[in-house]
């Protein structure tokens, strides 16, 4: 499953133009598990109503695509050092932009 979310997103790559990085995390990276939803981080310098109607665009797309409900995190970079995201999943993610 993890290979069929990670082929979906570079497919349409276009989609996230408005981010700069794109992580994927959570139960989706536990192949001992069937995972309940996807989890994707995205990561933004510029705050913008385009931004804002690609999170819609990309949640509608990849559970259309992928049939599975997707958890968007949305942060910019300033937000996830103030919350230290990453480094809270404990390298347990894959980087895809």
């Amino acid at each position: 499953m993890l290979d069929d979310i990670v082929k979906l997103i570079r497919e349409n790559l276009k989609l996230f133009d408005n981010f700069e990085h794109i992580y994927i995390f959570g139960s989706v990276l536990n192949s001992d598990k069937v995972p309940n939803d996807i989890d994707i981080l995205l990561l933004y310098s510029t705050c913008s109503a385009e931004l804002i109607k690609k999170i819609d665009e990309i949640h509608s797309t990849l559970k259309m695509l992928s049939g599975q409900p997707i958890d968007l995190t949305v942060l910019s970079f300033e937000e996830e050092k103030q919350t230290d995201f990453l480094n809270r999943l404990n390298s347990i993610y894959i980087k895809i932009k």
